[in-house]
């Protein structure tokens, strides 16, 4: 079996992008009924958000300065969501609470079944991490899902 080779995964490649999140965004909403909504009403900085009242949404900010982490977001609220793990976060800060690394572990293994539906393999965890733009900071997490 012939496997896609990481060049060809790389999300800077606008086309490798769009397919990420059109996989992504159709699991949020037909798989799971999530809306997702992208706004550019927010400041760059201002994280994503996601409810579980009135409705299941996620609000992504499109005006986020590192377009290449936007999947991980996704992927992250569509845990929260699921887990009904609503939170607020603290702008100033960035702090939340403890659902953030169960937050993370979902998204990784969302983008891990990606990657096996669409025959993507890695030498290393931490090359599938810079492939998906995860954050450095939840590069821990890594070995502990593989």
């Amino acid at each position: 079996m012939k496997f896609n080779s990481i060049d060809n995964l790389s999300i800077d490649n606008q086309e490798n992008y769009d397919k990420l999140m059109k996989y992504l965004m159709n699991t949020a909403m037909f798989d799971y009924h999530i809306g997702v909504e992208f706004t550019d009403t927010l400041p760059p900085f201002a994280p994503s958000a996601s409810y579980n009242t009135v409705g299941r949404l996620i609000i992504m900010n499109a005006l986020w300065p590192y377009p290449t982490e936007i999947p991980f977001q996704l992927a992250h609220e569509i845990a929260h969501v699921l887990h009904e793990d609503q939170h607020y976060y603290n702008l100033n800060d960035g702090t939340a609470n403890s659902g953030e690394a169960s937050a993370n572990i979902f998204a990784i293994k969302l983008l891990q079944k990606y990657c096996k539906e669409n025959d993507y393999r890695f030498d290393t965890y931490y090359k599938f991490a810079k492939a998906f733009g995860i954050p450095k900071h939840v590069y821990y997490l890594l070995k502990e899902i593989a």
